[in-house]
């Protein structure tokens, strides 16, 4: 495995078997539901995923006193753990991402537990998108388990109570800038440092504004002038380096120095004696790093620290730096974490591909360790692709409490591996259960199969029950796979398109597989490359990446016809024999080697679909970039893409050009929704066409839509439900129509308590009420009718269950 992918999240980004029916015949449905519940027990069937709750299966709609139980949809893992921190205890154990919040190790549900929710968090943020980012950093005091602070979106918030609650102790946020938790610089750290012997004092190291400290738990801060803000890298925009890095000296089994080393990018190494107030640089002989990725002490006060940059490995004791590397004859590598033993005179180091070196003499010698990864027990079985030569790693530490124990902040989750001094292997077990980190891309569920659904990183997820964790995942087991977008016809049941495209561009495309793009006729189990692929202007045939990411439908009449409209902007193409032969799309009056009108390959754009109820018609929105402002408008072809019409001229909604999404409602001929799906514009509205896009009227009340999706038809109804992730007079939440958008009932406001952000909606067009949710940084979501008791939901919970109104 290559390097863990940067999964970038903008805001302009975005705005996400057949069932059987029996008869209700009371004898039958007694034998038969005695019959699925020893198979389901036995056998592990998804009958329980796929069917509503008898009640609420025979009314078809609405009920009295209705309500809706939400989970995460069971995939597990995926993204990439940046940093790790636990008290001297070992009582609490968190952990931050990249993309959605952090997490905590909740010991009496087996499982993580995500810290960011609108139960816990401030009203402040209690918003859509509220908190739609990975954690800066998180750490746990040393001196008192239940004391959290974490820096997110550019502030910084405290725990008192293992974050079940967080507070904002500044409400006037003295930090002028937001840090970007997922940066090219994610992996660094920690950039926060808690006293060991006193949980009021804590220090914050920024990019742009260099180290900040307070004394009284976060009410109050002031800025360290005696450390230099880290020096940029590049001369690019913006901060180009890491924050400030802190380690306070803990020594094993001694009492702590009150010594704070704080290290400024590309400045060096400064040290603390009175517990971070003021700074001096550390005293050294000889050169010294000016960079560092990671660091610690070891139980003797020996300082290792792993260098990227220089792509060295140091040691600083008794006055003196040695750059190890160097000095004994090491490899170069990119070295990312390090780790020392609190029981014994222990080191290891890895760089950014999990391999590395162990010393049991203080750094004196060392010899290679080699490592594995599989999944543990309870975990999701597909994270066994994680045992690969190259294991993505970001943080390690050793456990207080299990000898021996080191854990390691990973690219698919958390990991522990069991190393008594003198081992060799790191043989990594993931532990990373309730973790749901997945970038989502899309979902859809054909009528009569299971829903797909489609993320960043780790591809396609065909889930026949949505409580059980993925056990493979598709185009095929290789990481990295992106998939931007899925589409189905109802001309073939089970038929399958996708744009699957690997994102690490420039790299590893060896296997021949650098895109994956093809299709499936067994509901996305089993996929087909497409034999071909063309070759847009001002590309070459030897690109392994020409015709990759974008947007991509099938015509409902015919599964060989298929339209892409691939990134970059670059030319899109259809083809009438699936994928044999391309033939560009040549809208008129365009001009230039890119026609296009998808940029960024990461944007959450679905401009592209084909009408669910006539064959050869598509629908292309074309935002009128680069010399191509005048092709802006809606374009339909209706002989599969042989020739385009413009049906509606100009701009449908502002700022289109980013995370749009066009939507056509299948069995209803030129039915068309549409949303801009940005938020900071003026007009975020719902749009809606019933002639093929030839007019557009705004739907009254809804506006900050992320997605709207069509499920199954309530009993007495011809309109699919619609389902949206938005505002309705002026409120957010998940709402449901029954009755073609003339009127909206609220489903909840944030499920399962998340304050991520929507990227994509779905619906179960079979069940009645189900709903699917995708997320920039937390997977997916799904929620459906169920007989429960309405409640507020609870911190740290993994259900939610609310009423409908």
């Amino acid at each position: 495995m290559e390097p863990h992918v940067r999964r970038t999240v903008r805001y302009e980004d975005f705005v996400k078997p057949r069932r059987r029916r029996w008869p209700w015949i009371l004898g039958v449905v007694m034998l038969l539901a005695l019959a699925a519940g020893i198979a389901a027990f036995w056998f592990g069937g998804d009958h329980q995923a796929h069917a509503a709750p008898p009640a609420l299966s025979q009314a078809g709609g609405p009920v009295a006193s209705e309500a809706y139980q939400w989970k995460h949809v069971a995939i597990g893992g995926g993204g990439m753990i940046s940093g790790l921190s636990s008290d001297a205890s070992g009582k609490t154990f968190v952990a931050r991402t990249d993309v959605y919040g952090a997490y905590i190790w909740d010991a009496s549900a087996n499982r993580w537990s995500q810290l960011v929710t609108a139960a816990s968090m401030p009203d402040s943020i209690r918003t859509q998108n509220g908190a739609a980012a990975g954690a800066y950093e998180i750490v746990v005091a040393p001196s008192r388990a239940q004391r959290l602070y974490m820096a997110l979106q550019g502030r910084v918030y405290r725990s008192d109570d293992t974050g079940r609650h967080w507070v904002q102790p500044n409400a006037g946020n003295p930090f002028p800038m937001v840090w970007d938790a997922n940066s090219e610089f994610r992996l660094h750290g920690p950039f926060m440092a808690v006293d060991p012997t006193n949980p009021d004092i804590v220090l914050l190291g920024t990019p742009a504004t260099g180290l900040w400290r307070s004394t009284d738990g976060g009410a109050q801060w002031s800025h360290v002038g005696s450390v230099p803000v880290s020096k940029d890298r590049k001369p690019d925009a913006g901060a180009q380096t890491p924050g400030t890095m802190l380690w306070f000296e803990r020594p094993a089994g001694g009492k702590p120095t009150g010594r704070l080393f704080a290290l400024a990018s590309g400045a060096g190494m400064f040290v603390s004696s009175d517990a971070g107030a003021t700074f001096r640089p550390l005293p050294a002989v000889g050169s010294q790093p000016m960079t560092l990725q990671r660091g610690t002490f070891d139980r003797r006060g020996t300082f290792f620290g792993v260098d990227d940059l220089t792509k060295s490995i140091w040691s600083y004791r008794d006055g003196r730096w040695r750059d190890l590397t160097a000095d004994l004859g090491l490899t170069v590598r990119e070295y990312a974490a390090v780790a020392a033993n609190p029981r014994a005179d222990q080191v290891i180091v890895v760089d950014r591909g999990g391999q590395g070196y162990a010393s049991t003499d203080g750094g004196a010698t060392w010899n290679s360790v080699s490592h594995s990864a599989k999944a543990g027990e309870g975990d999701p079985p597909w994270l066994r692709v994680a045992n690969a030569p190259f294991f993505t790693t970001a943080d390690m530490m050793f456990d207080p409490v299990v000898p021996n124990r080191v854990w390691v902040a990973a690219g698919m989750g958390v990991f522990h591996a069991d190393v008594p001094p003198g081992t060799g292997a790191l043989d990594w077990v993931s532990q990373t259960r309730g973790i749901e980190e997945l970038v989502a891309n899309d979902v859809i569920q054909p009528s009569g199969g299971s829903p797909i659904f489609a993320g960043w990183d780790f591809g396609i997820h065909v889930k026949d029950d949505l409580n059980a964790y993925s056990t493979t995942f598709g185009p095929g087991e290789r990481a990295l796979m992106t998939v931007p977008q899925l589409d189905w016809t109802p001309a073939k049941p089970g038929f399958v398109v996708s744009n699957a495209s690997d994102a690490r561009m420039g790299c590893c495309s060896e296997d021949g597989n650098a895109v994956m793009a093809g299709t499936s006729t067994d509901g996305a189990r089993k996929w087909a490359k497409f034999p071909t692929l063309p070759t847009p202007p001002g590309t070459k045939d030897d690109d392994p990446w020409r015709m990759s990411f974008g947007t991509i439908a099938v015509s409902s009449g015919d599964p060989q016809n298929i339209i892409w409209a691939p990134a970059f902007n670059r030319q899109p193409y259809y083809t009438k024999d699936g994928g044999r032969s391309w033939t560009p799309v040549r809208l008129p009056g365009a001009s230039g080697d890119t026609p296009g009108s998808f940029q960024a390959q990461w944007m959450q754009r679905k401009t592209l679909t084909a009408d669910k109820a006539v064959p050869g018609t598509f629908y292309l929105y074309h935002s009128g970039g680069g010399a191509n402002a005048g092709l802006q408008g809606l374009w339909r072809t209706t002989d599969g893409g042989v020739g385009w019409d413009k049906v509606f001229d100009g701009e449908l909604a502002p700022s289109s050009e980013l995370a749009a999404k066009l939507r056509s409602v299948p069995g209803h001929p030129g039915n068309l929704f549409f949303t801009s799906a940005f938020e900071h514009t003026s007009d975020t509205g719902l749009r809606r066409s019933i002639d093929g896009g030839k007019t557009w009227q705004t739907v009254t009340g809804v506006t900050r839509v992320d997605d709207i999706a069509f499920g199954k038809a309530a009993k007495g109804k011809t309109y699919p439900t619609l389902f949206l992730s938005g505002r309705v007079a002026g409120e957010y939440g998940i709402w449901r129509s029954v009755d073609d958008a003339a009127s909206w009932q609220q489903l909840t406001d944030f499920p399962v308590g998340t304050l991520d952000q929507v990227s994509v909606v779905g619906a179960d067009p079979d069940v009645f009420g189900r709903v699917y949710l995708g997320y920039v940084g937390s997977s997916w979501i799904w929620g459906e009718p169920a007989p429960c008791k309405p409640a507020a939901y609870r911190p740290l919970a993994d259900r939610q269950c609310s009423s409908v109104r």
